[in-house]
């Protein structure tokens, strides 16, 4: 039974709590400050269930809100499932203990360090003493994984035999991982997907500036597979430039992640809204007040960097989402730049 450190109580960290706590593993879940509250819930319970999904944990599950009770415990592996925002704490709960295991980090995003984009995994190298990071990309809905859906997804690191090793401690009946040393293209396209899935969210607004929208209703799909193909087109632009291979664009981290964020979810609905014409401020204020959407947030920090790099005409969708956020102007697809 391999003891397992994850760090985080979101939805990422939940669901593959559960994977783990399927797999008969011994879990530590160390929760963020803004889990203390449901952890003491959770503790003061007498059966182990998370209040948003209602998964029921098995005794081998404990919860923790300070990392100094588990400084004795061994660890064979320990999971980073913060959202960027929590990052740094993450990195700070690492450095208070020793630990001489491989990390496998579910935190999607990109970092800026000078000005440059770096993957998550190398900011992590560069502020801890953790030798060996295995990213997790993918369609991985946490309701899905935790319903034991069949899942496909893909575990990247510059270890093939470190990424093997996580591989086998995940995998199961349901959970089915693949394995690729290209952790930069991997990384890349979780993070960016979450800027396109924005972009075909507004497929049915933009679609045909004639149709009334009761009939865009059912209308779209030409247009958002057009959007769907050059995102794609574009993913590969950027993921070559940093690095990365192009096949990773065409996997479960790049076309399988971008499908099932399009299909739904905090980046599609912005998207949507965009769409139909509402400004970004207006949106955040209103229809989508406190929610985080990674997309926005993505193109805020990166989104000048890849169009002063790459150009803007290399990457038109991200340019028209560009304008739109940054600018707070109407999102709108000049389909002819798009169409050769």
């Amino acid at each position: 039974m391999n003891n397992i450190l994850i760090i985080g109580f979101g939805v990422a960290s939940t669901a593959y709590a559960s994977l783990l706590d399927y797999n008969k593993n011994k879990i530590f879940i160390l929760g963020t400050p803004l889990d203390k509250k449901k952890i003491i819930k959770i503790n003061k319970n007498k059966k182990k269930i998370d209040p948003i999904f209602q998964v029921n944990f098995s005794n081998n599950v404990q919860f923790f809100s300070n990392i100094k009770k588990l400084e004795s415990i061994k660890f064979s592996l320990v999971v980073v499932g913060v959202n960027t925002n929590g990052l740094e704490w993450a990195i700070n709960q690492i450095n208070l203990i020793n630990l001489n295991c491989p990390i496998l980090l579910l935190t999607k995003g990109l970092c800026v360090f000078n000005d440059k984009i770096q993957t998550i995994s190398d900011y992590l190298k560069s502020k801890t003493k953790i030798k060996h990071i295995v990213s997790a990309a993918g369609p991985c809905l946490a309701g899905e994984l935790i319903k034991r859906t069949h899942t496909r997804t893909l575990l990247s690191s510059t270890s093939i035999k470190v990424a093997n090793f996580v591989k086998n401690i995940l995998k199961n009946n349901f959970y089915h991982p693949v394995i690729s040393n290209d952790y930069k293209g991997s990384e890349i396209c979780a993070a960016i997907k979450n800027i396109y899935a924005t972009v075909i969210g507004a497929a049915m607004g933009q679609s045909n500036s004639y149709l009334k929208f009761k009939d865009k209703k059912n209308n779209y799909f030409n247009a958002a597979s057009f959007l769907f193909e050059q995102s794609l087109k574009e993913m590969t632009i950027i993921v070559k430039k940093y690095k990365g291979k192009p096949d990773t664009v065409l996997g479960p981290a790049g076309a399988g992640d971008l499908y099932v964020s399009a299909l739904g979810g905090r980046n599609s609905k912005l998207g949507f809204f965009l769409g139909q014409g509402f400004n970004f401020k207006k949106i955040i204020s209103s229809q989508m007040r406190n929610i985080t959407v990674e997309g926005s947030d993505l193109i805020l920090k990166i989104g000048s960097i890849l169009i002063r790099e790459i150009g803007s005409k290399k990457l038109p969708l991200l340019n028209f989402l560009f304008t739109a956020i940054v600018k707070n102007q109407k999102f709108i697809i000049n389909w002819k730049k798009i169409s050769n």
